[in-house]
């Protein structure tokens, strides 16, 4: 029997179609079979196949039937038993190896000169071709990679097939197929001089020099490329008739590679937004471009050092762009800010996260510990082809966490600094960017003003560029000035660098190159009175970027006033906005408006906006937490300033979104805060991430966070704050595994919420320690915290509290085998929370339900208590929580005897458990062990 896959699936015995099942599924596990040919294909695989990411209960269970049905078509040995799934053996013959082994005894057979040979075999194994190779099976997205793998071999026979008829002299006889390839294959450019040549010797040449301008035509206007070299070369040879054209056998031209099938997985592509304008660096340019065309040895780290504001950043971007296609799995850019104004440089272990986060590492997968994290990051980038983007870094020890271990990567590295240790120990390449020469100077200017302006007014651009000292951030912001204002003259633009020389102390002095406070005055004083007043209070922001809601706030603006003025700043290119709504500041920009605002701006001003700033971060952080987790114990916060209006989310998502897009942002606040003596807006804010970093598995921010509103609180003698962030800490270090740091931070938190009378802070406090007695299996003290969280919610008459302490209670009391009172407390707290609405409470209560009637031998009933908690669970997007409840679902399924639903439970949360690597996963394998030993032997 014959397999055959090149067109509609069918199986082909004694020269007849054999009988095949009409089903979808069936037909397509058998396909997926086929794929593998020879290789045992897990059940696991064959489920994704058949059901992608949403397979039913029973998943596991159809499996088997539908092969049952191949088996009862096609003969129980065409099909065998593999561990844990199935196999088609080797040894059954499929077109699509017929169709490998042919093609490369073909290709064997031109190379050996064996040309006859080798049309033969190519013509042969064309033929096997029927239609689109899993045509039926599109939707899937494994044979839909396999089909176009098949696809991409068919069109590299062709090329063998017509190279060799060629050869042979039937230029007549493959041009009609030719015609057809172009059609269809409009890009590939081999083709397309296999019909020139074949024209050609048809004695068809201005149809073969119209094909290749039609060629040029196409991949300008398309691709905007230009043929390549193989092409230009035959279209030169029959404009000269070079007599190579019409010898016997193969003409020497080779073809390009086929382009690769594109990555199942979208690859990151990080870069900031291409130069407009780029102008000058050309032999920085051609070294990068050396250095990226060195495919061996280890990945290739280049270093670009200069002075502030030389053009560093701007090249590496504008170069990167330039160089993206050679690097195929992704792009990814971070800011190290090593010399950013605002505050210290980022920490090498935020940067790796970035990194994970990009590569699409799971929260949870992330380790806490930054060599850990190094080297995770380092095994994903093992075997891709990426380019790296480090910017701005500080030094040494903060690039080599970030560099890949392997070959195939670039890395590009921009600092201030020579950076010497990643040049000796790491072989890195140095690469110094020196100002602009004049020539380069006035290429700038040119590109900027246009060539009629530099010409009418020469001097004045030579002294401009001598005022600038060819440091290309200076000229840029000069050119846009000149550029928005033509009606002024460039000498007046000379005459004002030239009075402006008091400026930025870090760089002046007697060398003009450094000297920028002139230029940055001049665009400054170019603003209104309210543009000049946001980039001023920009300097106070602690970076790394502000959004336009948060500069709003901070200026006492509506953001409807504030966006002209931002947009002010924007094309004064004072501020950048690198993503819609948020803005930033070069660094000697922030340092500059810093320097003004000092002196402009009396110090109760400046502190009256920062205040405003913290209390736009605070109610903001606050609103959004209370969207994510609205039954959250609240606590009561500073009031919020008139002048500020805090942002609104409509739902989880955009909440979630905030906290991202502002999460190093607030890290800088709480610094800011805590260093201005702001002690009520540093706890405060500290307080409401704990749920962001909580959920987001940003434990070691979190312990930071807290540790430095300890400080705050402790130094203003808050004795309310100290409680509440001493509970923040013992989340913090519960997370972390330092369970005696835990006791003792909520020990301490207890005694404070005591002696200030706080009953409902000690109860949220006592519900946190029954987490602490799980994760360390003390149940019997976790009861009784529960029990006394409960008598004081009751004492204070909260009834989402008492509703959560009722639940913790009957979920220990399950723990330590009081099922019935287990049913009784939850019972009454479910009742409580749907009372209240909380939708939280509702699914844990229905687990702890779930749970109880499972060992009471209430199958049924815990098959649903536990379907409502995932129901519930599902709801709020916890992956963890719905792989937990899952897991719980699939022991209720098997102690009724659905061991197929079972397994397909376990296989769900297995899945989950898997991404986000947490260890219950292995706890999971175990359960469908025994399952699986059960199927294999059926």
């Amino acid at each position: 029997m014959e397999f055959q896959t090149l067109g509609p699936l069918q199986a082909v015995h004694d020269g007849q179609p054999a009988y095949l099942p009409t089903g979808h599924k069936p037909r397509l596990a058998l396909a997926v079979l086929l794929a593998r040919l020879g290789r045992p294909v897990p059940m696991d695989v064959l489920v994704e196949a058949l059901w992608a990411d949403q397979p039913p209960a029973s998943a596991r269970r159809n499996v088997h039937q539908y092969i049952s049905q191949l088996r009862g078509a096609l003969g129980t040995e065409r099909i065998q038993n593999a561990p844990d799934g199935y196999t088609v053996p080797a040894g059954e013959s499929l077109d699509a190896a017929r169709f490998g082994e042919l093609s490369a005894a073909a290709a064997a057979a031109l190379d050996g000169g064996d040309v006859e040979a080798a049309a033969r075999d190519w013509r042969t194994a064309l033929d096997l071709w029927r239609g689109p190779a899993y045509a039926e099976f599109t939707a899937c997205p494994p044979l839909a990679d396999e089909a176009l793998r098949l696809d991409q071999q068919r069109l590299a026979a062709y090329e063998g097939w017509a190279e060799a008829e060629l050869a042979l002299g039937r230029h007549r006889q493959v041009a009609g197929t030719l015609e057809t390839l172009v059609a269809e294959q409009p890009f590939r450019e081999f083709f397309r001089g296999c019909l020139m040549l074949a024209r050609y010797r048809s004695g068809r040449r201005a149809e073969a020099l119209d094909l290749f301008r039609d060629t040029r035509t196409l991949l300008r206007d398309e691709l905007g490329l230009e043929p390549g070299p193989q092409l230009r070369a035959l279209h030169e040879a029959i404009l000269r008739d070079d007599a190579r054209l019409t010898r016997p056998g193969r003409y020497d031209f080779t073809p390009e590679a086929p382009a690769a099938a594109a990555a199942p997985v979208t690859a990151p592509r990080q870069l900031p937004a291409d130069v407009a304008g780029f102008t000058g660096r050309d032999e920085a340019l051609r070294e990068l471009d050396r250095m990226r065309d060195r495919e061996a040895g280890p990945a290739r780290v280049a270093v670009i050092t200069g002075s502030a504001g030389i053009g560093k950043t701007s090249l590496v971007v504008h170069w990167a762009h330039r160089s993206a296609d050679r690097f195929p799995d992704g792009q990814l850019h971070v800011n190290l800010r090593g010399f950013d104004a605002g505050g210290p440089p980022a920490n090498p272990s935020q940067a790796v996260r970035g990194f994970l986060d990009a590569l699409g590492v799971p929260s949870a997968r992330v380790p806490a510990d930054l060599a850990e994290q190094a080297a995770l990051y380092r095994t994903l980038l093992a075997g891709r082809r990426m380019l790296l983007v480090l910017d701005n870094a500080r030094d040494a020890d903060q690039v080599r966490p970030l560099l890949p271990g392997t070959a195939g990567c670039m890395v590009l590295v921009t600092s201030r600094n020579q950076l010497s240790g990643l040049v000796a120990a790491e072989g890195a390449r140095p690469l110094s960017l020196a100002v602009f020469t004049a020539a380069e100077a006035r290429q700038l200017i040119t590109h900027r003003l246009g060539g009629s302006a530099v010409e009418r007014e020469p001097r004045a651009v030579r002294d401009v560029i001598a005022r600038c000292g060819g440091l290309p951030l200076a000229l840029a912001i000069v050119a846009a000035r000149a550029a928005s204002g033509p009606a002024l003259p460039l000498a007046a633009l000379a005459a004002e660098l030239a009075d402006g020389r008091d400026n930025l102390d870090a760089f002046s002095g007697d060398d003009a190159a450094t000297d920028l406070r002139a230029v940055f005055s001049w665009s400054y004083r170019q603003l209104s009175d309210g543009g000049a007043r946001m980039f001023r209070l920009l300097g106070l922001h602690p970076g790394p970027d502000v959004s336009l809601a948060a500069a709003a706030s901070t200026a006492g603006l509506t953001v409807r006033q504030a966006r002209p003025l931002l947009a002010e700043l924007t094309r004064a290119h004072l501020a950048v906005e690198h993503a819609p709504g948020r803005f930033l500041l070069h660094d000697l920009m922030r340092a500059y408006a810093a320097e003004l605002v000092a002196e402009a701006d009396p110090e109760p001003d400046r502190f009256t906006a920062l205040r405003r700033a913290y209390d736009h971060y605070l109610h903001t952080a606050n609103s959004a937490t209370l969207m994510v987790y609205p039954h959250r114990h609240r606590i009561t916060i500073l009031p919020c300033d008139e002048q500020v209006t805090p942002e609104v989310h409509a739902d989880r998502d955009q909440a979630y979104a905030w906290f991202a897009a502002e999460h190093a942002v607030l890290l800088a606040v709480i610094r800011q805060a805590y260093e201005l003596g702001c002690d009520g807006h540093t706890w405060q804010l500290a307080w409401t991430l704990i749920t962001y970093f909580d959920r987001q598995g940003h434990w070691l921010d979190q312990a930071h966070t807290q540790r430095v509103a300890l400080d705050a609180a402790l130094r203003s003698g808050d004795v309310t704050g100290q409680a509440h962030v001493y509970h923040g800490l013992g989340v913090s270090s519960t997370w972390l595994e330092r369970y005696d740091e835990a006791q003792q931070h909520y020990d301490s938190a207890m005694a404070l919420f005591a002696q200030s009378g706080d009953a409902a802070s000690q109860a949220n406090t006592l519900l946190a320690l029954t987490w602490l007695g799980e994760r360390t299996t003390r149940y019997a003290d976790a009861y009784t915290y529960a029990e006394r969280a409960y008598q004081l919610h009751r004492a204070t008459g909260d009834r989402s509290g008492q509703a959560k302490a009722l639940n913790t209670m009957g979920w220990f009391q399950t723990l330590r085998g009081d099922h019935a009172a287990a049913i009784t407390a939850c019972a009454e707290a479910l009742t409580l929370h749907q009372e209240v609405g909380d939708l939280a409470g509702q699914w844990e209560t229905w687990d702890s339900l779930g749970h109880a009637h499972l060992h009471l031998g209430n199958h049924e009933q815990a098959v649903l208590g536990f379907g409502n908690a995932l129901d519930l669970v599902r709801q709020t997007r916890d992956r963890y929580w719905e792989a937990f409840i899952v897991d719980h679902l699939a022991d209720a399924q098997l102690a009724l005897g659905e061991a197929g639903t079972a397994d397909g439970l376990w296989r769900d949360a297995l899945r989950i458990m898997e991404e986000l690597a947490h260890p219950d996963a292995e706890r999971i394998r175990a359960k469908l062990r025994p399952l699986d030993t059960d199927a294999a032997q059926s």
